[in-house]
């Protein structure tokens, strides 16, 4: 969250009388103005930093002008259904330029806390987005009825369940309770199968991802406040004072 305030003094000091009271007005005005002004660059940086985001993440960085003095910039902090970008946008703000731990997901929580396999618990799930086995939307990014395919497969392979009725996929992971004899067979991993076909879904590491900072939020902001809210102040007094002509 990043509070804004722009002084305009320097540019209202020969105004006088009546011409004062269209300064609060375009003030408030200037403020709409810059947060739709800002908003559009921070969406096209994050064009720029992060690799094809979604359409729901372009759009998380929000604003609400509280009065003529002041107004605040925020990221979205609800979502629907799926991660919050408050959330999962907090590691890559850009405050040192250094790398963060990175946002632990929905799936990735439940999978270390309640997929009952044991020996996940201190594991982190990385999707194998060059598997064949991986479905894609348009972004990249493995389809949200995947993940909940997995979770239901994950939920069947922990209770016991090994064969899958007719032709459906079967799921498992190494290791899985003890994972001490499957860990020798084959990398770990969560892995689907059907007859004879073997796809890789996810890696697993025990070290939590990382992530580069390099969403300039706070800074690009400012950096936008001081190039852009002279002009759109100026041109927003003219049309105030021209109502008193």
């Amino acid at each position: 969250m990043l509070d804004i305030k722009f002084d305009t003094t320097k540019f209202t000091r020969k105004l006088r009388g009546i011409q004062i009271s269209a300064i609060p007005e375009a003030q408030k005005k200037s403020l709409y103005k810059f947060g739709f002004v800002n908003k559009k660059k921070l969406k096209d940086n994050m064009r720029t930093v992060f690799k094809n985001p979604v359409t729901f993440t372009l759009n998380s960085p929000l604003y609400k002008v509280h009065d003529e003095n002041s107004m605040t910039f925020f990221i979205r902090s609800n979502a629907p259904k799926g991660n919050k970008p408050s959330k999962y946008l907090a590691p890559v703000e850009y405050l040192t330029g250094g790398v963060n731990e990175s946002y632990e997901t929905k799936f990735s929580y439940w999978l270390r806390n309640y997929s009952g396999l044991p020996a996940l618990s201190n594991k982190y799930a990385i999707p194998v987005l060059k598997s064949a086995a991986v479905q894609k939307n348009k972004y990249g990014n493995m389809k949200p009825s995947q993940y909940s395919a997995v979770k239901s497969g994950l939920e069947r392979f922990a209770s016991g369940a090994e064969k899958a009725k007719g032709n459906q996929y079967r799921y498992f992971a190494v290791p899985a309770k003890s994972g001490k004899k499957a860990s020798r067979l084959r990398p770990m991993g969560i892995y689907r199968v059907k007859g004879n076909t073997l796809g890789l879904l996810f890696t697993l590491t025990t070290k939590k991802p990382v992530v580069q900072q390099k969403f300039f939020f706070r800074g690009l902001t400012v950096k936008h406040l001081k190039q852009q809210m002279p002009n759109i102040f100026t041109i927003e007094l003219r049309k105030q004072l021209a109502k008193f002509k």
